[in-house]
Parts: structure tokens; C-alpha cells; sequence
């Protein structure tokens, strides 16, 4: 049995298996279970809530990324950030990042992937978001981890 693999998305997609999803969620219908934070405090009240939480700037701390281990909630790794960013400020993204990355696997704190795709346009793979993985430094079995742990929060 394969792996299910997880986006979330800011626009209905009608066959999400045509592009290797088992399930994509539509942003609008799972935002209470999505939180985007901007500071590593407003993170560590929420570890215990059972939702994805999108750290801004994805800060290098021991004390956020230990605060999650053995919690309900998992980070988010927003793969727009990468995908619709250029030059040097795509460059500041994927090596703060794949920092981040490399701490939560350091430790054992589970993080997911999503594309946050607007449009069919913006749309991607199963396989290119785990490619997209490798730009910040995971291997083909932490990429694929990723894209499917967000079932487990979001259902």
C-alpha cells in the first residue's frame, strides 16, 4: 500500500489523484486547523492544540523546535514561500528553511509540506513537492513524510 500524500490548497481542485494526492484540502475549509504565527511564543501556546502552525521567517531556535517534541501540533513548511519568491530572497527562504528542517529532524519534531497552490496554474505534484524537498536539503523519504503528515491533523 502506497503512502497517502497531502496539499493544501487556496482553490478547489477537482481530481487531486490525477496529481498524486490521495486528498487535497481547500484552504478556506481548514484554516481553523491551519495557524500562521509570527513569533516563537504566540508557536509554543499552541503545541498542544492539534493543528499545523507556519512559524514566520522560520526561526533557528532550540527552545521552539524542543518545545514541539512528543506534542499534538506539527510545524508547516510553506512551500509558496519558495516557489513564488526570486533571486536572493528565494535563496534566504530555502536556507532558513531547510535550518529549520534539519532541527525538527534533529530532534524528532514532525513538520509537513504544502504548496498553498491559488491556481491550476500554481499547481504541483506529489513528486515535484518532494523534489522541491531536496532545494532545502531533505531526502526522498523526509519529503515524502512530509506531504503525507498532514492528514493526521487534518483528517
Amino acid at each position: 500500500m502506497s503512502v497517502p500524500f497531502f496539499d493544501i490548497l487556496k482553490f478547489e481542485c477537482g481530481n487531486p489523484s490525477e496529481y498524486g494526492f490521495s486528498k487535497t484540502y481547500f484552504f478556506e475549509k481548514v484554516k481553523d486547523r491551519v495557524k500562521f504565527v509570527d513569533s516563537e511564543a504566540a508557536a509554543l501556546k499552541l503545541r498542544n492544540r492539534g493543528v499545523l502552525i507556519k512559524v514566520e521567517g522560520y526561526p533557528l531556535s532550540l527552545e521552539l523546535v524542543r518545545g514541539f517534541e512528543g506534542k499534538e501540533s506539527v510545524f508547516l513548511l510553506d512551500l509558496s514561500d519558495i516557489l513564488k519568491s526570486s533571486g536572493g530572497k528565494r535563496a534566504s527562504v530555502l536556507k532558513r528553511m531547510g535550518n529549520f528542517a534539519r532541527y525538527c529532524i534533529k530532534y524528532n519534531v514532525p513538520f509537513a509540506m504544502a504548496s498553498f497552490a491559488e491556481n491550476e496554474g500554481e499547481m504541483r505534484s506529489a513528486e515535484e513537492l518532494v523534489h522541491i524537498g531536496f532545494l532545502i536539503g531533505l531526502n526522498r523519504g523526509e519529503g515524502r513524510g512530509a506531504i503525507s503528515k498532514m492528514g493526521r491533523i487534518l483528517g
